[in-house]
């Protein structure tokens, strides 16, 4: 019997969290495991309650729609372009110093990303920098070129918006699915060098859609709060990782089949 989507989320984060769990008990004498003080007063995490708790959205999609079932691979970008991004590069954050400062960087590294994307993906970009929280590029298909001079246009400045931006990028992607009446592949790629607030509840709402996230947090280490609730997350500590961790994005397989949202598929 095949787990819904939703279903093998719950069931992934059920695990880190007991893993979690136990990691943080102390060895006694015997070799049997005993709370720490700290344990015993702790409260249990309300985000962590509401993953357990959660229901998955019913998507309802209406075949009378003119659309046609597409099997296109789609991806959505939200890339980082805060403030914090104008920060130049030294050893510890860029390698080489080859770029002036972190998103000089960053867009390198998608760009080059992009010419391994093949032609038949469909992409979108939405950044948040000087100029606001926006998508400058629409998810479809033959916007490379766009996509681009979209990247090339990119201000460092203002704050990091994270959260709004996934709830945004789900929407985007879900408006896909529908369009293609609910095959598919569809993925949540998120290129940042920042924490931001409300990332638990963000990343909930995805996961009700049943969109993954494929994270890179670039020089914030594996401490991420995105690490807890992607997909997949990697530590970029240079410009090379950053590019190397996009192309991965490329080609691995999601933990779950997105070709149904249907929670009793089997």
């Amino acid at each position: 019997m095949k787990l819904s989507p939703y279903n093998r989320i719950l069931f992934s984060l059920i695990v880190s969290l007991f893993l979690i769990a136990i990691s943080g008990c102390t060895e006694s004498p015997s070799g049997t495991k005993t709370p720490t003080p700290a344990e015993t007063s702790v409260e249990t995490n309300p985000v962590e309650e509401l993953w357990i708790d959660q229901q998955p959205v019913t998507i309802t999609i209406s075949e009378e729609t003119g659309e046609e079932a597409k099997l296109t691979r789609n991806f959505y970008f939200i890339l980082d372009g805060s403030g914090s991004m104008s920060e130049p590069t030294n050893a510890d954050c860029g390698g080489d110093q080859q770029f002036s400062d972190k998103l000089q960087g960053a867009k390198w590294a998608v760009k080059k990303f992009l010419e391994h994307v093949p032609d038949e993906v469909d992409i979108g970009l939405y950044v948040f920098d000087n100029n606001g929280k926006r998508e400058i590029v629409p998810l479809g298909a033959a916007n490379r070129e766009a996509f681009v001079t979209a990247i090339e246009k990119i201000q460092a400045g203002g704050g990091t918006p994270l959260a709004q931006a996934i709830r945004f990028g789900t929407d985007r992607l879900v408006e896909k699915y529908k369009k293609q009446l609910g095959y598919g592949e569809f993925r949540l790629v998120v290129v940042t060098d920042g924490k931001a607030n409300a990332i638990p509840e963000a990343a909930l709402y995805a996961a009700k859609y049943g969109i993954p996230i494929y994270a890179i947090g670039l020089c914030v280490g594996q401490d991420h709060p995105l690490r807890n609730f992607s997909v997949s997350y990697r530590a970029a500590d240079n410009f090379a990782d950053l590019s190397q961790g996009l192309q991965d994005t490329l080609v691995e397989m999601p933990i779950f089949a997105l070709s149904k949202f249907d929670e009793n598929s089997e």
